[in-house]
């Protein structure tokens, strides 16, 4: 099937896969409190924190981690960028993106507190059931009903009804694994040592 209007202009903001030196950010317990993967905190709240969850295993098989740890991070598949990329971020008020101080420790111990975690409020749903290959059976969460989605292509007519200022960066609904996308137009700005961009009509047919 050929590739929608829309699917060249967009990229997944993807963790590079099979790295072993990268971190797996795992909340402190103050954090994993916090509802930060879905709602904008109050103001003046103390910054999430991080530590490398994959840390033991890196030790038992003499894996060296990252140091300095990459600009860009990932929990699940939220991102974790650095001061310069939300400073780019800002000035476009992206719709339901709060963006919130975060904090990570690294494998030696060292505070790194230049990150921010990107919380998206609220999900956009823009992928075309008609060219997608997902599993028709979905998964209830929460009421909300997820489908694993194997190869994307983009509703042409929801994106044309969406002004491009309000999808220029946004986490992808109904879909259990929620990547985080970007549009071409800013996509660079994500091409940072940690993740990869990869091009929607690629993701799942030479990616990953």
């Amino acid at each position: 099937m050929s590739a929608g209007r829309f699917d060249n202009d967009y990229y997944f903001v993807h963790e590079v896969p099979h790295d072993e030196r990268l971190p797996y950010l795992t909340p402190d317990e103050d954090t994993s409190r916090k509802p930060y993967t879905s709602k904008r905190l109050p103001m003046h709240t103390k910054p999430l924190i991080f530590h490398n969850g994959s840390l033991d295993y890196q030790k038992a098989n003499r894996i060296t981690p990252y140091d300095p740890p990459p600009e860009i991070l990932f929990s699940g598949s939220d991102v974790v960028v650095k001061d310069k990329l939300r400073d780019k971020l800002l000035p476009l008020e992206i719709p339901n993106l709060a963006i919130q101080p975060a904090i990570y420790i690294d494998h030696k111990n060292n505070w790194h507190e230049d990150y921010w975690y990107l919380t998206f409020t609220e999900l956009f749903d823009c992928w075309d059931r008609e060219r997608s290959y997902y599993d028709p059976d979905p998964v209830d969460f929460d009421d909300v009903k997820l489908y694993e989605v194997y190869t994307y292509s983009l509703d042409e007519k929801v994106l044309e009804e969406t002004p491009l200022e309000s999808r220029r960066l946004f986490k992808m609904g109904s879909t259990t694994e929620g990547p985080v996308v970007v549009h071409v137009s800013i996509a660079s700005w994500f091409g940072l040592s940690g993740a990869v961009l990869v091009p929607i009509a690629e993701y799942g047919v030479s990616f990953p």
